[in-house]
Order: C-alpha cells, then structure tokens, then sequence
C-alpha cells in the first residue's frame, strides 16, 4: 500500500485578528471601497486546540483567575462562514449539569479601527451535529461602546445550520476615542447541558464598519470552482439585483474578472468569468438600487480543477461486543482512522493511501494487521489499533493533497475479505441518495472544510465496477490545506448504518478518479446464453467481462480466474453454481 511520510517539519501559525482598512484597489476599472471587517474566534487561528490566547477573547480557559467566565472546551464543530478565519473547532460548554447562572458568560475584546465607528455585529457557528441548545438566550453588555441590543437569540440551533451563515446579533457604537470596547456574552435563560444534547457553542464574531455599501446585501460564491471553470455560482442574489460582478484576487487585490447585468434572477446566477488562476480568490458583489456591495476583502479559493490527488483513510468504530454478520448494523464510541498513523488538525488523517486520477477503478484496501489506526475520538482498547473481532464502519476519509478540487469520484463493491461484497449499490434505484453512505456536508465534523457546492452523494449508473450501479460523490474543499478532509459517513444512511465488518479480514472498495476530460462509461454486458453438452454446460457471451460463480444466488460471487470471454465450460457434476458478468476494467 502507498502510504504518505509524515511530514517531519510542522509549523504552527497563530495569525491575530486582521483589520481590512478601506484598501483602494487599482485596476484598469475602478473598484468599491473595501469595508473594515474585524473578526475574533474563541480557537486559535488557522488551527489548533485550546481557547484563543491573542488577548481578543476570554473564558475560563484563557483566564482562570475570573469566576465569572464560563469553563468552556473544545469541540471539532467547524463553520464555514465566508470570510472567516479558519480554526480547528470551536468552545463549548461540555458539562454534564445545567448552567443556571445569569453572571457566567465569555467576553469578547475586538480591536477596532475606527474610534465612534458604528459596526455590525455578527457570529457563525456550526450546529450540525444537532447538540447545541435550540432555546439559549445569551445577554449582552459592553463597556467603552454602547450597544443596539441586550440579549441574543444568535447562538440557538436554528443559527447554526446550514454552518455558512452570519448570524446579526445588533450594532456596536465606539465611544469616542476608543476602538477597543469590552464585550460580554452571559447566560440569561434556556436549556444548556451537554449531556443533554444542548451545548452553548461559540466560536468566531465579526464587527463591520457601517458603509454604504454594507447596505446592500452580501453574496456568496460556491463551487464547483476551478482553473478550467468559465462561470461562477453566486448565491444569495436579490430578485432586484441590476448587476453582479465577480472579483478575484490574486496577489494584487480583488480584480473584476465578469459580470452579469441581464436576466438576473432571485437566489444562483451563473456569472461568466474569464482568467480564474489556482489558489487564487474570488469573490462577488450585487447592484441594488443603483448601490453595489462592498467588495470582500477574500473569498472563495479556485481549484486546480477535477480530479487531482486524494489521501484516503477507513474510519472504523471500535466496539468489541460486535458479533457481526458482516453487513449487520454497528455502532461503536470510538473512531479511528485506519490506514494512517497519525492526525493533522482537525482530526484529519496525516497519512493514508494517495490515489492519482486514473480512466481505471482502482481498488483501496486496509488491514488492521498492517495499517496504523489513528484514534481521533474516545479511548481505544489498544492504542494503535482497532480491538475485537468486529468493527463498525463509520465511513471512508478523503484527505486534500494540496489542490481544492473539486473532486468527482465513483464507489462500488465494498467487500470484507471472504465475507465478500457487502454493498455494490445494485438494491438502489438510480437517483437515490442517502444510499449507503450520507451526503458529503452531512457530517459536522468536516463540513465546514467544504464548499456549500458541488455536494452529492447519489447512486448512478453512469458508471460501475461491477453490475450497473455505483455511488457518485461530488464535493471541493475550501483551500487546499492538507488537513482539510471529508468524513463521508454511514450514519443514517439505508439500508444499514455503520455496517460491521470482520477486522481479521482485509477491507476494501474500489474507486474511479476520472481524470479532467474523461468521461465514465459502463458498458453492459451481454446476456448469458447456456446450452448443454454431454455433461458439460456450456456458457457463452460477447464482449469481453469478468466471468464470476458462487453456489448461492444472493453471493459472494468470486471472479472464474482468467475468464473474461466466452465460451466457458462447467462440469454438471461440480455442484449448484450461479454465474454472472461484470464490467472490470482494471
């Protein structure tokens, strides 16, 4: 197995909240003011663990000699707002009891630029884990401002999901001469226990200076998006929108690379665009009332274009009270990651099977007895491994490997060694989704590591292994950072979730990474035609596929060796046998 080397030189980079001050940028047409936009998170920035250290957020983490400050810890949830920073999660309360009083709270001390400035205050989050509490009021209080509001609903549930949004809280106004005001965010009233399932959750706010401009509501480009794309889906359009121009920055600030002015319509435009360059960013405005938006300071990262390289990982559950059968319904409080020794932030596996982009299947196989597992949640039986006879397939990881995408891949035949094939997809109609394994958004883990769009995972039979039925997965990450991953999960899924397999015997699946400009095909295979000689019975087809036998109709079937064309003879005496063909094509 292909495996990738730890990467001995790791560096952490903390970055402190970054003031965007009214940048002219210079182009051959004249572009919109940039708005001032602070933002504090309460994790550490790009990554890591721990609350926030750089002196713009406090809880009990940060500061323990305050009494009144929250005991807050890590969660993994991560949003996916536009702008934001990145971080490895965000802070919750993780205990067990009720929080009852009103005087516990975080504070939040943004520096600002802009002395008597009035800002919009806003926070983004992520609930898609469904264990943030759906009915928590929060006070809120500043000193050196004044504010619009004193108490918020903003940290709810319903705020939370889909994980891409600003939520607004109110407004902010300095007082004069001061730009660093004092924030707190207290309990008032509602459920919070996370024993319970309903977390306080906090994680990144954003103060923006009140322009003009800002009154013009803000747009959003999704995906897919790559060097090879001549349009942009801009999302969030208003139905009286006159213009939306599309921006992008490669090194030099944002350049107007497209615009729309006709046949503008409420909600997803498709914007024609020209030049889009790997990494860079890009963004969009809309025209209403004859005000443009502010342009943003970032944006969304151009991907080198599908498919490129994919680290690939087994996420199992360890339960060592399964009994299987194999394919039977599993569960299990501890995950790992199966063929990777060790975790990047994040939980993302570091190491793992790297496939290429290939116009053949390519068959991804994991061991415990030879791949790592390493433990990204709850305490193992034996670190390093998976323990017991049976595990629980939580789903499959797909690592970055440098280039945001977007990625199309293709899944068949996931088998147990010589239990066989215990999902090749074929009960599903064509269409189906939440068929085997969930949409590629559905785990919380890892959604905010990727775009709203492309987000599929549906059964198809564009194209297949085996039969005439495979999975088709399509999603991009936000940037190409090596420990942005896709926990591409089981869980819900029908017709099993967390499927167990025998960990004695080897796991495995095949995948197509079709490569930029090839298109999938599955040809049938003829049918089977049988005529008896003597006491032979003799099997003949066209074209050329795999013969395989089992002495069961319902399987596993295994591949006659060598025999991808007709005729094929079988011994009447051999025993009850079934035959069939498929499409291998490696």
């Amino acid at each position: 197995m292909k495996t990738k080397n730890p990467n001995p030189f790791l560096v952490q980079i903390r970055s402190i909240n970054m003031l965007a001050v009214l940048l002219l940028s210079v182009s051959f047409a004249a572009a919109p003011l940039l708005a001032e936009v602070v933002y504090v998170t309460a994790r550490t920035s790009p990554s890591g663990s721990g609350p926030n250290f750089d002196g713009t957020y406090y809880d009990l983490g940060v500061d323990p000699f305050d009494s009144t400050l929250l005991n807050l810890g890590d969660t993994s949830a991560i949003a996916s707002a536009p702008g934001r920073p990145g971080t490895g999660g965000a802070r919750a309360w993780l205990g067990g009891s009720d929080v009852t009083d009103t005087n516990l709270g975080v504070a939040v001390v943004p520096t600002l630029g802009t002395p008597g400035g009035i800002y919009q205050i806003h926070h983004n989050f992520s609930s898609t884990a469904g264990n943030v509490s759906t009915n928590v009021v929060m006070s809120v209080s500043c000193t050196n401002a004044t504010l619009s509001v004193a108490e918020t609903t903003a940290f709810q549930r319903s705020f939370g999901n889909p994980a891409n949004q600003w939520t607004f809280i109110g407004y902010l106004t300095n007082d004069v001469g001061s730009a660093t005001p004092y924030l707190r965010f207290n309990y008032q009233s509602g459920l919070v226990n996370a024993t319970l399932q309903n977390r306080l959750l906090v994680d990144c706010w954003r103060f923006t200076l009140l322009e003009p401009c800002l009154q013009t509501a803000v747009v959003g480009v999704t995906g897919p998006l790559s060097t090879n794309s001549n349009e942009v889906v801009v999302t969030g359009v208003d139905a009286d929108a006159t213009a939306i121009t599309v921006y992008q920055d490669s090194g030099a600030g944002m350049v107007q690379v497209g615009q729309k002015t006709s046949d503008i319509a409420a909600g997803s435009n498709l914007v024609a665009v020209s030049g889009l360059l790997k990494d860079a960013q890009v963004a969009a405005t809309q025209t209403v009332a004859g005000q443009e938006g502010c342009v943003p300071a970032s944006g969304t990262i151009v991907g080198g274009g599908a498919n490129v390289n994919l680290r690939v990982a087994l996420i199992m559950r360890e339960n060592t009270a399964l009994t299987g059968p194999v394919g039977a319904a599993g569960s299990g409080s501890v995950i790992h990651h199966m063929g990777s020794f060790t975790l990047l932030s994040g939980s993302c596996p570091e190491q793992g099977v790297i496939l290429e982009p290939s116009t053949e299947w390519q068959t991804v196989s994991f061991s415990r007895d030879t791949d790592g597992a390493a433990t990204w949640f709850g305490t193992p039986a034996s670190p390093g491994m998976v323990s017991g006879d049976f595990g629980g397939m939580d789903g499959i990881a797909f690592a970055c490997e440098g280039d945001s995408g977007p990625f199309d891949i293709y899944i068949d035949d996931l088998a147990n060694g010589t239990n066989g094939v215990f999902q090749d997809f074929e009960a599903a109609e064509a269409g189906a989704v939440d068929f085997g394994f969930r949409a590629p958004s559905f785990s919380g883990t890892t959604s905010g590591n990727l775009l709203g769009a492309p987000n599929v995972a549906q059964v198809t039979s564009a194209t297949a292994f085996s039969g005439t039925k495979s999975l088709r997965v399509r999603w991009q990450f936000t940037t190409p950072a090596l420990n942005r991953w896709l926990r591409l999960v089981t869980a819900g899924a029908t017709p099993v979730a967390n499927p167990q397999v025998d960990l004695n015997e080897p796991i495995s699946f095949k995948i197509l990474i079709p490569p930029p400009g090839f298109t999938p095909v599955s040809p049938v295979p003829s049918d089977i035609s049988i005529t008896r000689d003597g006491n032979n019975v003799i099997l003949d087809w066209t074209g050329s596929y795999q013969l395989q036998s089992a002495t069961s109709v319902l399987g596993p079937y295994t591949d006659v060796t060598g025999i991808t064309t007709g005729p094929y003879t079988n011994a009447i005496d051999s025993g009850a046998q079934y035959f069939r063909l498929v499409n291998h094509l490696d």
